[in-house]
């Protein structure tokens, strides 16, 4: 067939680019999902445009072979993601923290820490002192206090040592339960060394914290401006 413009618009012409166009749009998805639905319908218009257009049987061949391995992938992930179940807990924090995760990945990640209950007055973070877990904060409230003073507070849903967790600085303030409360946590080393493994969910991290940190910034600025402004 002549690539002319008017052949390139006509229907069996659509019908041919599809299949790329698919695959270009699948590729520029950042869930696998979509990446996996994206090549199935590529490989079906493929096949399409191989059996209704050129007659070919050799592209009908090799885009049915993409397309039962798209499908066997597909059904793969599928099973995947139906084992990663979560608690109504998990699922919160998830959606709160690592929503741009896909499920396994954010199972796996979740699975790395653990959860706790700990009381009024106990000091999770110390000023001065290396970070030594990253805490998420599903239920309750923490007051964050710097020079003796208090500078903001945690609330549920909110992440805990994410300033200093992945580097070797010391905490700029003391953080402490002021009420009875529900964390999840993994240890610095344990963190550091999966995200190493891992740069997807390392870009995902370093993006929350980031969303993190600007947040508890603003926070606290509101609250030193109220008590009188920032001691130069």
């Amino acid at each position: 067939m002549e690539l002319t413009l008017e052949s390139a618009l006509s229907a069996d012409g659509i019908l041919g680019h599809l299949s790329f166009l698919l695959l270009i749009i699948s590729m520029l998805s950042n869930k696998m999902y979509w990446l996996r639905v994206g090549v199935i319908g590529a490989a079906l218009s493929g096949i399409a445009y191989g059996l209704l257009v050129l007659g070919d049987p050799a592209t009908i061949f090799w885009y049915g072979l993409l397309l039962a391995v798209s499908i066997f992938q597909f059904v793969r992930l599928m099973q995947a993601e139906r084992s990663a179940a979560f608690t109504g807990e998990e699922e919160k924090m998830v959606q709160a923290v690592f929503r741009d995760l896909d499920s396994r990945e954010a199972r796996k990640l979740l699975d790395e820490g653990f959860w706790i209950d700990r009381e009024t007055g106990r000091e999770l973070i110390q000023e001065g002192s290396a970070v030594g877990h990253l805490y998420y904060l599903a239920r309750g409230k923490a007051e964050v206090r710097s020079a003796g003073k208090t500078v903001g507070y945690c609330q549920s849903g909110d992440l805990i040592g994410e300033g200093t967790v992945l580097t070797s600085e010391t905490a700029t303030g003391t953080v402490s339960l002021s009420e009875d409360s529900r964390l999840w946590c993994i240890p610095a080393p344990v963190l550091r060394n999966y995200l190493d493994k891992n740069d997807a969910v390392r870009s995902v991290i370093d993006r929350r914290i980031g969303e993190a940190l600007k947040s508890k910034l603003r926070a606290t600025n509101v609250a030193l401006s109220r008590a009188g402004g920032i001691e130069s």
